[in-house]
């Protein structure tokens, strides 16, 4: 599977999530991209108070992104496979290690 098959997204946008005690938290995607093989839409999303630091190592979230019935919008879901989470763990480590072009 090659990467060029993979739609990528790769505008930062800031998003507005809860966390579990119901708290906004505010995010960076990172990285947004459908995969054929899984045919899911995948978000990376990292915490946007993480990049006051620059020391810090930044905790990439990936998430599902599940449409709504109209194909807007729609919710997050967690990555919950052994093999998504490999193929996420590729996918980041090549996209983001590539030089702005």
């Amino acid at each position: 599977m090659s990467q060029e098959e993979m739609d990528f997204n790769m505008e930062e946008e800031l998003l507005t999530l809860y966390d579990e005690e119901g708290n906004e938290v505010l995010y960076r995607k990172m990285l947004e991209f459908h995969h054929p093989e899984f045919n899911k839409d995948y978000v990376i999303l990292a915490e946007e108070g993480n990049f006051s630091n620059d020391d810090e190592e930044i905790e990439l979230i990936p998430m599902i992104n599940v449409p709504d019935e109209d194909g807007d919008g729609g919710k997050f879901m967690p990555v919950e496979t052994d093999e998504e989470w490999d193929m996420i763990e590729e996918v980041v480590n090549t996209r983001m290690d590539e030089p702005e072009e």
